[in-house]
């Protein structure tokens, strides 16, 4: 591709991941996942990631594919000096020429060894051998130096498998030539929180919004949040109207915003200048558990009970059971919010909400299975959704796609009193 072509469009842009451990499962590709995020961040895209073990021959075949697809290949993992690391040589293979001694890295590699006071291996000679005309690419905290080639016009970048190696050669030296050659605009990433809406749901409620030419949505499901990502220039002059149209969107089911729900919310609590008592069940400690890490100090008692025993008055009237469960963890007078789940009961379960101003409750179950962990994880945050509700003045009691509400209650001061 020209220089012409290089300002009017941005280049195709590939991983190719080597090695049996990571084709196989062994080890998560956590590199093409950061590599992916890198260049998107930074206006550049992926348009490929493939994996492919550590035979020589289907190497330098996918080699040569890539550089017929694709303009950019960044090459990761095989550079080290064992007989399974064949990558240098692939590529060799892939371009009909030799491997050569680059006696530069040659010494970097000695001097190395010598400055903590050991021999270079005789093995280690093989990461300083680089396929004829390439050029060489720095790795300031390892042995397996990167390097540059081209075949059939495409754009090859040879990178070591260890993450600290990759990440520092890629920030440092790859990706400022990429920006140099191919110029974009980094963007940046703005996370809105949701809980309560389905994918589906999201999905329909954005079909009709229109975004800048620069601006994507991204989606990310992780139970129990779905995080809408916006990546957009963080100087772009539609940014703060386009962020203001997913929340207007996405209304009261944004729990957050560019952090987590419970970080967000032990802030909104420490603003109203309230204390929790928190009282469960079905939750088994799983909502204690979530406000320890940012909201510990604001937490005053927690209550475990067991599931093995219910009361039978709890059994008659489970919704009456878990606000007075709720009411009982709070003192009159006092500031203060008492939460509480009840027990499951016939697939059902009861949460409430005490405070200053009245009680709510609401009897819920599960539209579909989940394990017991993501159900008293997913429980616990309604819980916590209540509670932010409840501090924001919105509506206590909302709609949630993966529960059905049954029944729901509330009981305002003044009738409590």
């Amino acid at each position: 591709m020209d220089k012409q072509q290089h300002e009017t469009s941005l280049p195709r842009i590939a991983m190719l991941s080597t090695g049996e451990e990571v084709l196989l499962g062994d080890i998560t590709d956590t590199n093409a996942a950061w590599l992916s995020r890198v260049l998107f961040e930074n206006g550049l895209a992926m348009s490929r990631r493939v994996t492919i073990g550590d035979e020589l021959d289907d190497m330098a075949i996918e080699l040569v594919r890539l550089s017929q697809t694709e303009e950019v290949v960044i090459v990761n993992g095989g550079l080290g000096p064992t007989t399974d690391d064949l990558t240098t040589a692939a590529m060799a293979a892939a371009m009909g020429v030799e491997l050569t001694l680059n006696e530069a890295w040659l010494d970097e590699l000695k001097q190395r060894f010598e400055r903590r006071g050991r021999p270079m291996a005789q093995s280690n000679l093989k990461q300083a051998m680089l396929p004829e005309g390439a050029r060489l690419i720095d790795n300031p905290k390892g042995t397996a130096c990167g390097f540059h080639c081209e075949l059939n016009g495409c754009h090859f970048y040879f990178t070591p498998g260890v993450p600290s190696e990759f990440f520092s050669m890629v920030e440092q030296q790859i990706l400022p030539e990429l920006l140099h050659d191919y110029p974009a605009k980094a963007r940046s990433c703005y996370r809105l929180f949701t809980f309560g809406l389905s994918e589906s749901g999201i999905s329909d409620v954005m079909a009709s919004l229109v975004l800048p030419n620069s601006a994507t949505l991204g989606y990310r499901s992780s139970l129990p949040f779905i995080e809408v990502k916006l990546f957009i220039e963080a100087d772009h002059v539609e940014k703060d109207a386009v962020l203001d149209a997913l929340r207007h969107r996405l209304a009261d089911y944004v729990v957050s915003f560019s952090e987590p729900m419970t970080a967000a919310l032990a802030a909104d609590i420490n603003h109203h200048g309230v204390v929790l008592k928190v009282a469960e069940q079905f939750t088994g400690g799983w909502l204690a558990s979530t406000l320890n890490g940012q909201a510990a100090h604001l937490v005053e008692q927690g209550w475990v009970m067991s599931n093995a025993h219910v009361p039978e008055q709890a059994v008659a009237n489970p919704l009456a059971a878990s606000l007075a469960m709720a009411s009982a963890t709070t003192s009159p007078g006092q500031r203060q919010i008492g939460l509480a789940c009840g027990p499951e009961l016939h697939g059902q379960i009861c949460v409430a909400i005490s405070t200053p101003e009245g009680e709510w409750g609401q009897r819920l179950s599960f539209k579909r299975h989940l394990s017991n962990d993501d159900a008293r994880c997913y429980m616990a945050t309604v819980l916590l959704d209540m509670l932010r509700r409840y501090l924001s003045g919105e509506a206590v009691i909302a709609d949630y796609a993966s529960l059905t509400r049954h029944d729901d209650i509330f009981i305002d001061a003044q009738t409590l009193a």
